[in-house]
């Protein structure tokens, strides 16, 4: 059983990933992922899966253009611990929202994380994030919107 520190400190790792995505943080990325861990993207490319920690850096380095305005997590169900230090499955939902200047069309992109954490010395870390997307919305954005309303 997770003590209730645990569920914390895990929705806190969420919550980092896409602060560090947003900010293009990626050495303080990289530390959220222990060195083999996998990633398995789905999208409209097809899949993308990279396996350790510096081919998955490497992979949203060579994105950056393409990454959404905002991450938002939200919907967090930490599953039961398999042993006092085995990986806890956690399965939310995720919001991003397409609204730079380059994208096209303006989009809400919307799906499921599925993914899987490890209790490490350095506190929880990924050992596998699985992006499953569900919907995908075209919307307009107001030419005239004040500056400060901006996602850009």
């Amino acid at each position: 059983m997770l003590e209730a520190i645990d569920v914390i400190l895990i929705h806190q790792l969420l919550g980092e990933y896409g602060h560090a995505i947003d900010h293009r943080a990626w050495d303080d990325f990289a530390e959220l992922f222990v060195p083999d861990a996998s990633i398995d993207y789905r999208g409209s490319s097809g899949n993308v899966v990279r396996v350790g920690r510096d081919e998955i850096v490497r992979w949203f380095i060579e994105v950056d253009r393409g990454h959404p305005s905002s991450h938002h997590v939200t919907n967090i169900v930490v599953a039961t611990a398999e042993g006092p230090d085995g990986p806890v499955a956690v399965h939310s939902k995720f919001i991003a929202p397409f609204t730079r200047d380059h994208h096209s069309p303006k989009r809400l992109y919307g799906g499921d994380y599925l993914d899987t954490v490890v209790r490490t010395p350095a506190g929880w870390r990924f050992s596998r994030k699985e992006c499953i997307p569900r919907w995908n919305l075209a919307v307009q954005v107001d030419p005239d919107a004040p500056a400060h309303r901006s996602t850009s």
